[in-house]
C-alpha cells in the first residue's frame, strides 16, 4: 500500500481532530502540538525499513501477536522479535 504524500497525511490528521466532539476537542495550541507529535512519529516510522515499519504497525495498530506478524509476513518468530526491538530503539531514540 503506498504511503500518502506529507500534505495528505496532514490533511487527514486534521480532519480527524475536526471530528473531535467540540466539548471534548482540545484547544488551537493543543491541536498543534498533537500535530507535531504525529508529524514526528511519522517521521520515525519513515526511517523503519519497510517490513520492520509493518511489523510494528501491526502489533501496535491491529494488536497482532509476534507468531501472527511472523505468518502474515512471511519471517520467522525471531526476526520479528529483531524487528520489534529495532522500532523500539527508534522510538526511544525519539523520545530522548
Amino acid at each position: 500500500t503506498p504511503k500518502p504524500s506529507s500534505a495528505a497525511s496532514d490533511v487527514y490528521k486534521r480532519q480527524a481532530l475536526a471530528r473531535v466532539p467540540e466539548d471534548q476537542a482540545p484547544s488551537p495550541e493543543h491541536q498543534l502540538v498533537i500535530l507535531q507529535t504525529l508529524h514526528e512519529i511519522d517521521a520515525m516510522l519513515d526511517a523503519l525499513p519497510a517490513p520492520v515499519r509493518r511489523a510494528f504497525l501491526l502489533s501496535q495498530i491491529e494488536g497482532l501477536t509476534y507468531e501472527a506478524i511472523a505468518q502474515d509476513i512471511g519471517v520467522s518468530l525471531i526476526t520479528i522479535k529483531r524487528y520489534m526491538a529495532r522500532a523500539f530503539r527508534q522510538c526511544l531514540a525519539c523520545m530522548a
